[in-house]
């Protein structure tokens, strides 16, 4: 949750491989994060069962999108 609110904001149109994307539950609280890899795809893990995937960026709503490792 920290990390959502570090380094500096980015949009869905400037996001670079390497950004954190994150998302909230129904309350708005953070619960997950994945990190943009390019193409409209980000890499989160996804479950202990499923293990690390590859989603499209926006399968879920994003609350914010940031860049902590700098340019």
């Amino acid at each position: 949750r920290d990390q959502a609110r570090s380094g500096v904001r980015v949009t869905s149109a400037n996001m670079k491989p390497g950004d954190l994307v994150f998302y909230a539950n129904s309350s708005g609280t953070v619960n997950h994060v994945g990190m943009y890899i390019g193409n409209g795809q980000v890499v989160n893990a996804a479950s202990r069962r499923s293990g690390i995937r590859i989603y499209a960026w926006n399968y879920r709503t994003p609350v914010a999108i940031r860049n902590v490792i700098g340019p």
